[in-house]
């Protein structure tokens, strides 16, 4: 929906005529993106780790999200759950870290989350993942 705001003349605005100026604003979209953890801290190669919201956004009844863990840095997932989250949008899900990651930064996402959640036109959506260390 579109809002429109007077702006008022100063003497730095320029005025056309005397007349005040009328500009029209899109209303800035609201995007929810949640927030994740990964429970236990500096888990080992191996090691089954919990993915779990702290912040939800409500999702669509029937939604299935694909949790994945990969290298900070990198694309290519390493390891994958999928999880029917409640209707708030919360979730927990347990995933191991794969054997085969090095240590040091990781990443847990959401990777399909902006396939189901509803991004608006012109808004930057931010990613649904949090990094967290993988431990030698």
């Amino acid at each position: 929906m579109n809002r429109c705001i007077r702006i008022a003349a100063t003497a730095t605005l320029l005025v056309i005529a005397g007349a005040p100026l009328t500009a029209c604003m899109a209303e800035p979209s609201r995007v929810c993106v949640p927030t994740l953890t990964v429970e236990p801290d500096n888990p080992r190669p191996g090691k089954i780790v919990t993915v779990s919201t702290t912040d939800a956004c409500p999702l669509p009844d029937g939604a299935e999200l694909a949790v994945r863990i990969h290298p900070a840095g990198e694309t290519i997932p390493l390891a994958q759950a999928r999880v029917t989250p409640e209707p708030d949008g919360s979730f927990s899900v347990a995933i191991t870290v794969p054997p085969t990651i090095r240590p040091g930064q990781a990443v847990a996402s959401i990777s399909n989350y902006w396939d189901i959640a509803t991004c608006p036109e012109g808004a930057s959506c931010a990613a649904a993942e949090v990094e967290f260390t993988v431990a030698r």
